[in-house]
């Protein structure tokens, strides 16, 4: 929810600068656009990073959650993060106003949150619904995340969830690139 919640926070503030005119004055500076939305990219990547180190120490800290591997931790964490920049991408991108990119970023997340394992555990879900639940992205956030904690999945089993989260967020990210390089 960190996660998903950084990444919209993140979308809704650049439609709000492109709404409010700061894209355009930013390209009055010698920077280009591509600079900008690289800057927010990254900015949306820390700020992913930052949320996800913050609950792995949580976790580390006070219930004595120890990864399998810190490498794979790591690669799932920059996997995730790489993933939801692209959603942000998109969503910016689809939402004209503030308050529609909000409504719009939520209304998407929420059934992919659901299907993917954020609201109720993937082991618990109808056979039809994890099913279904792989055309999410949460769904393979969360394996990735398990399979580096506590599943001991080796490099092999990382490559499937991590290259679709990596697949994703690539897409997103250029569809998004593409339609604000378009619109100005």
């Amino acid at each position: 929810w960190g996660v998903i919640g950084s990444a919209l926070g993140f979308a809704v503030s650049l439609v709000t600068e492109r709404t409010r005119g700061t894209l355009t004055r930013l390209q009055a500076a010698p920077i280009s656009r591509a600079h900008v939305l690289a800057g927010k990219a990254l900015a949306c990547l820390a700020a992913i990073g930052a949320v996800l180190s913050l609950l792995m120490g949580m976790g580390w800290a006070f219930f004595g959650v120890r990864p399998a591997s810190w490498g794979l931790l790591l690669l799932a964490a920059a996997s995730l993060a790489t993933c939801f920049v692209g959603l942000m991408m998109v969503v910016a991108v689809l939402g004209k106003t503030e308050q529609s990119a909000g409504g719009l970023g939520w209304a998407m997340m929420m059934p992919l949150t659901l299907l993917g394992g954020g609201m109720v555990p993937l082991f618990a879900m109808p056979r039809w619904m994890a099913a279904a639940g792989s055309l999410s992205p949460v769904k393979w956030g969360v394996l990735a995340l398990e399979g580096a904690i506590w599943r001991g999945f080796g490099l092999i089993e990382m490559l499937l969830p991590c290259g679709v989260l990596l697949a994703v967020g690539a897409v997103g990210f250029l569809v998004g690139a593409r339609a604000f390089a378009a619109e100005g």
